[in-house]
């Protein structure tokens, strides 16, 4: 039988007199296991918790005091030895905080009626990255909050289960910093239509009239807006219109749609995306959205993984995965039209670590744009830029509790909207109990990676 073995070794990051480590800590384990977890403080520190199989669940529970309205910082490192080297531990090992309200007087019934509960507590995943050292994961917890209300005190959790695993968890800190600030990204989405000059196109002028149109927004967009942080433009819609489809397939970087694109990212210091046919170097042509950045460099491309028939007829190549782009306010994923219709697609990228998704389309029916599209931002967590290049569909942004923040109709128009990235959200109950929960980090901290990867087919 396997067992599971978690030991906490508790020492200080100490980077500021304002952190802290707990020195008292509470023992857990699951009642309904069949061979429950057990635990014991160890010398100098150290906590071990031992889950025997599979089935099991336990945790260690201490508590700190924060500074009310200030920003909090939580660290700790934690080195993961697998019993059986085949399996993936993902969100089974977890650190969260519980902020608590102790000393605000109110009702603290369990009744879930809603009085109240903006301060009743909260709940929290502290974010990780992986790297792996001689054949161990060493998993290295650090996010800084901002304290909610009048917060004085966190209590911080340890929970690990369903695994065979050997576990050191280090470097516990706690510590008072200034309160977080805003992220916040001016989105554009530009608007020209697909239908306007369709009658005078040829394949020898199609890029000069379509760049034009876009060319003309984003002289719209320059002369509305102030600082826009990206701008987005539709499927492919430097080529529309084209017979020969081999006429419109360009170089990224290099071909027409870039050196537009990188002529006004560097005159206004803009991030700009576009959607092209791509002629990659080997000669394969792909659906691909590209980025660049301010300095007229190229951030990152994404190649459409979903084809569609009439793309595959044509000769298009697929790509291989849901790369993100490091943009210079986050992190930029991409999907192109038929991708969004596989929900598995926007997680994927939000795996990766999106925080602001670019989805260029043709078009699509018009209950798609306020029941899918929606549903995808909900579901992932991430707000989207949405690009059509059909008149009758609304053109702009959707936040990541699905509501259309802006739109637009308008030919050679736009919609634009700030988003904060660093917005946190809370519900009442979810996960948490009679409590609040952000579901941006519920949805993905609390998913089951390691099932669904081995169901798929």
């Amino acid at each position: 039988m396997k067992r599971l073995l978690i030991v906490f070794a508790l020492g200080l990051l100490a980077t500021s007199a304002s952190a802290s480590v707990p020195a008292t800590w509470t023992f857990g384990s699951a009642p309904l296991a069949k061979s429950p977890a057990s635990g014991r403080e160890l010398a100098d520190g150290i906590h071990e918790l031992r889950i025997p199989d599979r089935g099991g669940c336990g945790w260690w529970t201490t508590s700190a005091s924060v500074k009310p309205g200030g920003g909090v910082r939580f660290r700790a490192q934690a080195e993961i030895a697998l019993d059986n080297a085949d399996e993936k531990v993902y969100n089974d090992l977890m650190m969260f905080v519980r902020w608590e309200f102790p000393n605000d007087g109110k009702d603290r019934s369990a009744s879930g009626n809603g009085v109240d509960k903006g301060e009743f507590y909260q709940r929290d995943f502290i974010g990780y990255t992986d790297r792996v050292e001689s054949g161990r994961i060493v998993r290295g917890f650090d996010q800084v909050f901002a304290a909610p209300g009048e917060c004085d005190r966190v209590t911080v959790e340890f929970i690990g289960k369903w695994h065979a695993m050997t576990v050191k968890i280090s470097d516990l800190s706690v510590e008072n910093v200034p309160r977080p600030a805003p992220r916040r990204v001016r989105c554009v989405v530009g608007n020209p239509h697909e239908s306007t000059f369709a009658r005078e196109i040829t394949d020898a002028n199609v890029f000069q009239i379509r760049l034009g149109q876009i060319e003309a927004t984003l002289t719209n967009i320059f002369a509305h807006v102030e600082n826009p942080d990206i701008i987005l433009f539709s499927e492919c819609f430097s080529g529309v219109g084209a017979k020969n489809p081999a006429n419109v397939a360009e170089p990224i970087p290099g071909g027409p749609s870039w050196k537009l694109a990188a002529k006004y990212a560097t005159r206004y210091r803009c991030n700009i995306a576009m959607d092209v046919k791509e002629r990659d170097e080997e000669g394969r042509c792909h659906n691909t959205v590209f980025v660049c950045d301010r300095q007229g460099r190229l951030a990152g491309r994404y190649r459409k993984v979903h084809l569609t028939s009439g793309e595959y007829r044509q000769g298009l190549v697929p790509g291989e995965g849901f790369p993100v782009f490091d943009l210079d306010f986050g992190r930029v994923g991409a999907l192109i039209c038929w991708d969004n219709w596989f929900s598995e697609s926007i997680k994927l990228v939000k795996r990766n670590g999106a925080e602001l998704l670019l989805f260029p389309l043709a078009g699509c029916l018009d209950d798609h744009t306020d029941l899918c599209f929606p549903a995808r931002a909900i579901d992932a967590g991430i707000p989207i830029m949405v690009a059509m290049r059909q008149g009758h569909l609304p053109n702009g942004i959707i936040d990541r509790d699905g509501k259309w923040i802006a739109k637009t109709f308008e030919d050679n128009g736009f919609a634009v909207a700030d988003i904060d990235l660093a917005e946190r959200k809370r519900v009442f109950w979810l996960s948490v109990g009679p409590g609040l929960g952000d579901p941006y980090q519920l949805y993905y901290d609390e998913s089951r990676p390691e099932i669904y990867e081995k169901f798929s087919w």
